[in-house]
């Protein structure tokens, strides 16, 4: 985004305001999802236009909603993202027209950023209406404004977006419709997809829908072969729909209909073993599609009626080799339920169930690599819930058997890339777990060898993203191990490695929040080695690059907790550098602003401990400047203030040996601000 003046070569912040009256709220809050999703095609993303390059995507767009301040004004946040933003978007309506928070920011765009766009998207009423209007009399000064209309009456909202769309992005507007016309006509395939799929498939089979349907109640194999199908391109429509950013509203009522339609189809055969295997295996494809969709009471009741599907099955045909296969990955997916939901020790049963049996077929034929692979993925999940159990050496084993049967099929196929991937991740929890058994030499070893494998992977599978991203994990968990070990040198080398692909992502993709984040996490590690080898300058650059980074992800999503801790923790590290190099005041002033974050994080969830000890080392740091510039009252209560935070975790989990630690460091903090103020006798009873 250009600046309309030449004041300043900083890019403004905000791709655009949306203006709105809070009785828009739920309209303004689709609006704005909608533009910052909003994909731009790909041969229009870098062309040349008024407003600077075409960008990816239309974010962020700033959508607060501030009132009048006590001074009769608008809020200060408010005023300052007006003059941060590139355009100005009004959602017009009536109940905008009559709102004066909505009137001053429409006259305060324009009287201060006349050059920048003013784009009104009509909601309801009319413009000059004497009844309805739905301009506010600051816009309505300006004489014709060329609106978009957002109501089905007017342009609809995949026109009124792309007008939007094209405003911001200074491109004609036919240019943008034509994406927003092919998205909008691939959404509709999308949803039509799964309600007419049967039929389509039963005519294109048979090339009668009279007969087809006939088959379909008197043939079963027919019926088998259709729900299969019909199952599969259910799976494509779902995929779709998240790729495509379908409401998952919608997505769940297709899916609820498809099943409908399912059970009506399968009531046409009857109960044979195979018909019910086959609704087994399309109730696991409902549980997976239900887990995409976040519902998480749907894709358990369907995994439960699979797994009572599939028992009664190898019950009754307890030598068919292909339904006890069945059973057996069926009890995975039952126990990925009960993980998610926290039962852990459930969950291992079911894990051990499938590993059992996929232990029996894997002796039963070993040339047979899929029941070899698939038992290999059962000891990886035992190994997984024991890891989170804190069984360690049971965790170890699990982890081992999954590596020796990898290292089998790759030795067998060496091209297979899936293997030698699930290889390398053995290896990477091999080595997680001899690190917390403090196993150094061990892990280091697993760590190296893992990472041996992702190189080549990375080199085979140029440009996959996923093989670079494992690959720079194996750096972090290696610099993690040298750091432990004292190896400063070969640590920073790790880091800088992980920190040199991920760059590479977040070039690629700028938009991409976890490249950014992971980008901030490594910038921060090389930070901490540079701090301990006393190299100040390079480890405050490195600090400050993180900080830039976490700022970007803070202000993007600025409801998003972790970003908001994390920005919290640069300014910590950044005042750590600042100690060091002897510059208290610039310390302070990074101390308190990571204070400030932690302090609003404890306030909003005052039962998350973790927050409220962030809050408390934030008042021991800013304590310990104040201490050293000689504050020592501001410094005595800063240490209280973190003082009372232990105590009361201390309270609330006297068994928590590292909260009683700090709970002492910190009251003898105050022990030293009392001495400071010569209080000796407060302060030895601290």
């Amino acid at each position: 985004m250009r600046e309309e003046t030449a004041t300043s070569g900083v890019p403004l912040k905000y791709r655009a305001f949306l203006s709105y009256s809070h009785r828009d709220s739920a309209a303004a809050r689709r609006v704005h999802s909608r533009l910052e999703g909003f994909r731009v095609d790909k041969d229009l993303v870098g062309r040349d236009t008024a407003m600077g390059p075409v960008p990816r995507q239309l974010r962020p767009i700033f959508r607060d909603r501030h009132d009048f301040d006590a001074g009769g004004g608008l809020a200060t946040q408010t005023v300052a993202a007006l003059d941060q933003a590139a355009a100005l978007i009004l959602l017009a309506s009536p109940a905008a027209a009559a709102s004066k928070p909505v009137n001053e920011e429409v006259r305060l765009f324009r009287e201060r950023h006349p050059g920048r766009p003013l784009i009104p998207l009509l909601l309801d009423g009319e413009p000059g209406s004497t009844t309805r209007e739905c301009f506010p009399p600051a816009l309505r000064e300006a004489g014709d404004v060329l609106a978009a209309d957002l109501r089905e009456t007017g342009d609809g909202l995949q026109l009124a977006l792309a007008k939007i769309a094209a405003r911001l992005l200074g491109l004609p507007p036919d240019d943008v419709f034509r994406r927003a016309e092919r998205d909008r006509r691939r959404r509709a395939r999308i949803r039509h997809a799964i309600m007419g799929v049967l039929a389509a498939l039963a005519v294109a089979a048979t090339g009668s829908a009279l007969y087809a349907w006939h088959e379909l109640k008197t043939n079963e194999a027919f019926l088998d072969a259709t729900l299969q199908t019909a199952s599969g391109i259910v799976d494509t429509a779902v995929a779709q729909a998240e790729q495509y950013n379908v409401p998952h509203g919608a997505t769940l009522a297709l899916l609820t209909q498809a099943e409908g339609l399912f059970d009506d189809m399968a009531k046409y055969g009857r109960p044979t073993p195979e018909l019910r295997y086959r609704k087994a295996q399309m109730l696991i494809q409902f549980a997976r599609n239900y887990k995409i969709l976040g519902n998480a009471e749907k894709e358990e009741a369907r995994a439960l009626e699979a797994w009572h599907l599939m028992a009664g099955l190898t019950r009754e045909k307890e030598n068919d080799l292909t339904y006890q296969n069945a059973f057996a990955a069926t009890d995975v997916e039952v126990g990925d339920v009960l993980v998610a939901k926290g039962h852990l020790a459930e969950a291992l049963a079911a894990y051990r169930d499938s590993a059992a049996i996929f232990d029996r077929l894997a002796k039963s034929d070993p040339r047979n690599a899929a029941w070899r692979y698939n038992l290999g993925i059962s000891h990886e999940r035992v190994g997984d819930v024991q890891m989170a159990q804190g069984d360690l050496a049971a965790a170890l084993l699990s982890y081992r058997a999954k590596r020796d049967i990898d290292a089998d099929l790759t030795t067998e196929a060496p091209d297979n890339n899936l293997w030698r991937r699930d290889l390398a991740v053995a290896l990477n929890k091999i080595g997680d777990v001899l690190v917390a058994q403090g196993n150094l030499p061990e892990a280091l070893k697993s760590y190296n060898d893992g990472k041996a494998i992702a190189v080549r992977l990375a080199d085979a599978e140029i440009g996959r993203t996923g093989a670079q991203q494992d690959l720079a994990i194996f750096d972090e968990r290696i610099g993690d191990v040298l750091v432990s070990k004292g190896d400063l040198d070969g640590a920073l080398s790790a880091y800088r490695g992980a920190l040199a692909i991920e760059e590479h992502l977040v070039k690629s993709d700028p938009a991409a929040a976890d490249w950014q984040h992971n980008l901030s996490a490594y910038q921060e590690r090389v930070g901490d080695v540079l701090l301990a080898q006393g190299r100040f300058a390079d480890a405050l650059a490195s600090y400050q690059a993180s900080y830039d980074a976490r700022a970007r992800l803070a202000k993007a999503d600025p409801g998003n907790a972790t970003w908001q801790r994390e920005l919290s923790v640069a300014d910590g590290k950044i005042g750590e550098v600042m100690v060091a190099e002897g510059h208290l005041a610039e310390a302070l002033q990074s101390f308190r602003a990571g204070l400030a974050i932690s302090a609003k994080l404890a306030d909003a969830d005052p039962g998350n401990t973790d927050w409220q000890r962030d809050l408390s080392v934030a008042d021991v740091e800013v304590g310990d400047v104040l201490l050293a510039q000689h504050g020592q009252a501001a410094a005595l209560k800063a240490y209280r203030d973190a003082w009372a935070i232990f105590d009361r975790l201390t309270r609330s989990d006297p068994g928590n040996a590292g909260w009683q630690h700090d709970y002492a460091v910190t009251y003898e903090k105050v022990g030293d601000a009392l001495l400071a103020q010569g209080n000796r006798a407060d302060a030895l009873s601290a």
